[in-house]
């Protein structure tokens, strides 16, 4: 009789795992990221030997990246990318081309030749797009401008590493492929994604409609059908799976579908992330570390000093303040999973040693594994190093507000108080740029000591709003306390910039008719709460659409009461 249990060891082991880091990083003790790494370290083959990597455990973890990456999709609709295109095409193809090209003088030290260091500076600089949003998705602070930034980054490092598979195996002088054959590659890539990108424009909306009203199972499959069918097509013209279920998220997103997605998958991603985080932390192997400590330590030591120093540098090009440079630094400085892709066609073709790609292997690992704490770190030290400067910044308004002169199309709320918080973490949550002003120093400092594009200035000026670029504004919204003030300001702005939306709330039908009169748009409280009444509004009239606002409250009602 076989006695064997049907339930595999790795599995029970798995999601023992997944609950204690649930439980500990719900109550702030750490990142769940960080949490599943150090597990995986501990509970793979080089230490205690209870969670063997096998074919079930490869593809579980595989599905999770892919989930991640069709949500990773799903918050990025083309409107979106094309805001981001100068961070995506700047920031990002500089970061990579900078931490390529310095690598070089680092041959001789590590012990390779100067031809392999650019290949292995190229693998260094692509971060880790998986932790790197787990943690700005945690920390709220994907609507932040380093969380924008660095989203970009990411974005452009992911798709140089996809050109890269591409172009490895025609790079060997050995390979029996040739340039016409790179060619074909290129064009059979093009088709593919010609081909998913107009069944987006034509088909999409109509298929889930459908899918829609056979129910929530008919739903769930035809999503799952979209996510692997389209990571088949990438995979099929040359690309990774990663990028197509990436491509399915950004075919999706803005749809009246994309928040009943998220929800589905949400449960299972998360839980399939951690076990593909587990599987990283598992391929640490200790003995090689015992053995190679120092030579390890100065890889590590050097992606972290180089990529840093790069990510920094290029962030104060593109005039971000230190507070934001340090933030996007300490969360891109380290190694990411597309390197684990890429040692493949590179070992097999002979660029890199085998020995040496074990160490460069552990470096990347290590790297992963100690970016949540980077992250954090990073964002204290950027506090400590702004405010002193924050107060003096405040100071001269115009000098600080041209530091966020690549809003466009955004989004101007007049006093930054509870209402104004409310509605700014809406519009960052939906990725909707915006800027504050506030009169009041201490609203004002706390809110940039967090990254929140928060200004001093006077609201009755008219000089501050074109420094805050209101003809290029979506809107404007009015959340000052004092009905008197609003109306008087309101009025400021429709009389010098009557081409710009207005809104507001207003409890006194006098005033409401008054600024009606004079083209405001204002909104009656009803029985929705304060404040998130008019944000809602406020989110409708930039092109958000209704079923994301109302998840956005959802979610906003849920974090109040916890």
């Amino acid at each position: 009789m076989d006695t064997a249990s049907p339930i595999p060891l790795e599995l029970l082991v798995f999601l023992a795992t997944a609950v204690l880091v649930s439980v500990v990083s719900c109550r702030h003790f750490i990142s769940s990221v960080f949490g599943y790494l150090c597990a995986g370290i501990l509970l793979g083959p080089f230490a205690f030997n209870l969670l063997k990597e096998g074919p079930m455990t490869h593809a579980a973890a595989e599905f999770g990246v892919i989930f991640l990456l069709f949500t990773v999709g799903l918050h990025l609709p083309f409107s979106n990318l094309r805001a981001l295109k100068k961070y995506i095409f700047g920031l990002g193809f500089l970061q990579v081309f900078l931490t390529t090209i310095l690598y070089g003088p680092f041959a001789p030290i590590f012990g390779f030749r100067t031809s392999e260091a650019f290949i292995i500076g190229f693998i260094i600089a692509l971060s880790s797009t998986a932790i790197s949003f787990q943690i700005l998705e945690d920390k709220g602070d994907l609507g932040t401008r380093h969380g924008r930034a660095s989203f970009a980054i990411l974005i452009f490092q992911d798709l140089a590493a996809v050109a890269a598979l591409a172009v490895v195996p025609f790079l060997d002088p050995d390979t029996s492929g040739s340039w016409w054959d790179l060619g074909a590659t290129f064009l059979k890539i093009i088709s593919i994604l010609g081909a998913i990108f107009a069944f987006a424009r034509s088909g999409v909306k109509r298929v889930f409609h459908w899918a829609a009203l056979g129910g929530a199972e008919l739903f769930m499959a035809v999503t799952l059908l979209t996510i692997f069918g389209i990571a088949a097509l990438t995979h099929f013209a040359g690309l990774s799976v990663e990028l197509g279920a990436f491509l399915a998220g950004i075919m999706l997103a803005n749809s009246e579908y994309q928040h009943q997605m998220m929800a589905d998958i949400r449960p299972t991603k998360d839980i399939l992330v951690g076990l593909y985080f587990l599987t990283v932390g598992a391929s640490v192997d200790l003995s090689v570390f015992r053995a190679e400590t120092l030579s390890i330590l100065q890889l590590l030591g050097s992606i972290l000093l180089v990529k840093s120093a790069v990510l920094a540098m290029i962030c104060r090009i593109f005039g971000f303040r230190w507070s934001s440079s340090i933030q996007v630094a300490g969360l891109l400085a380290t190694g990411g999973e597309f390197a684990f892709v890429l040692f493949v066609p590179v070992v097999a073709h002979g660029f890199v040693d085998v020995t040496f790609q074990q160490k460069l292997f552990l470096a990347i690992a290590l790297s992963m594994a100690v970016t949540p704490i980077l992250s954090a770190v990073a964002k204290y030290l950027s506090e400590r190093f702004e405010r002193p400067k924050l107060m003096r910044a405040l100071k001269d308004k115009k000098a600080a507000l041209e530091e966020e002169n690549e809003t466009a199309n955004h989004v101007i709320i007049v006093g930054f108080g509870r209402s104004g918080r409310v509605i700014g973490t809406l519009l960052a949550d939906n990725l909707v740029p915006y800027v504050a002003i506030d009169r009041k120093m201490n609203r004002v400092a706390e809110a940039r000591a967090k990254g929140l594009p928060a200004f001093y200035g006077d609201a009755r000026s008219k000089e501050i709003y074109r420094d805050l670029g209101v003809e290029d504004a979506r809107l404007v919204v009015v959340t000052l306390g004092s009905e008197t003030n609003a109306t008087r300001v309101t009025s400021m702005i429709r009389r010098n910039f009557p081409q710009t939306p207005v809104f507001l709330q207003s409890y006194m039908p006098e005033t409401i008719e008054l600024l009606r009169s004079v083209g405001a748009q204002v909104v009656v409280p009803e029985t929705l709460e304060p404040g998130l009444q008019l944000a809602s509004v406020v989110l409708a009239n930039a092109n958000v659409a209704q079923n994301a606002i109302d998840q956005s409250l959802a979610r906003h009602r849920k974090k109040k009461k916890s």
